[in-house]
């Protein structure tokens, strides 16, 4: 018998059917599909398949995704490939492994794009909470991986640059400003577990000797950063942004 649609039109042996028709499941709306009615059924419904398969596409194609060649033989994004440009050869029009990549890769495109069409209500209150976010950011800095490569172990750091500005503080005489901390990095520009590298400022004594005070501060940062955070630190840069007046002087003009 001729299979026409509800125009009489033939359809398209190579139409991909919308996801409504295959998540409906009726074989009217599948390509492809036998509509001879059931000769001892007295009507002209289409027979129901209890195997679960949708009609027109075969039973479903089993194979596992990680794998480069369906059961047939053929790769899946050849037939995609194939199916995108109305390429399709014979045997991935009847293929059911091949109609079955087809049939499964319509339906997520189709949800897909009604997803995507779905409205996205905005809260009245979004800027304030992106801002917030933004703050938290800047104020607790970057994450510093530690531990090995594959654990998830991280430490912000505002929290890192507190200890090593307490190790300075910690030589007599030095006020530290500020302490920026640069993670290492692998080639993507990533960070990852590695020696990390810190920049400090500081306010040092007037009249003291800035290179042996420099190198001090360095082993108390560096001791300071592994016996307290587990970080290690590759080189120190340290900046004298003050002179001090030292503290003998600080107690005479009292």
């Amino acid at each position: 018998m001729d299979v026409t649609d509800e125009t009489g039109d033939a359809p398209d042996a190579r139409r991909l059917p919308s996801a409504a028709e295959l998540l409906a499941g009726t074989r009217e709306a599948l390509p492809g599909a036998s509509l001879d009615a059931d000769p001892g059924s007295g009507s002209g419904s289409t027979p129901h398949s209890d195997s679960g398969s949708i009609p027109g596409f075969g039973e479903p194609a089993d194979f596992d995704p990680d794998e480069e060649l369906l059961p047939c033989g053929r790769e899946p994004e050849s037939v995609l490939e194939h199916a995108a440009a109305d390429a399709l050869d014979e045997h991935e029009r009847s293929c059911p492994e091949c109609r079955a990549v087809l049939r499964d890769h319509s339906v997520l495109d189709q949800v897909t794009r009604e997803w995507a069409e779905l409205p996205v209500p905005v809260p009245d209150d979004l800027g304030t909470r992106v801002m917030r976010l933004v703050r938290a950011e800047l104020h607790t800095g970057r994450l510093l991986p530690l531990g090995e490569p594959d654990e998830q172990l991280t430490l912000t750091e505002t929290a890192a640059a507190r200890t090593l500005r307490a190790a300075a503080d910690a030589e007599p005489g030095v006020q530290a400003r500020s302490c920026r901390i640069r993670p290492f990095e692998n080639r993507a520009g990533a960070a990852v577990p590695g020696p990390v590298t810190v920049r400090l400022s500081v306010g040092v004594p007037y009249g003291e000797p800035i290179h042996a005070l420099a190198d001090r501060l360095r082993e108390r940062v560096r001791r300071a950063a592994m016996e307290r955070l587990g970080l290690e630190v590759a080189r120190v840069d340290v900046d004298v942004v003050g002179l001090e007046p030292a503290a003998d002087a600080r107690e005479g003009n009292r």
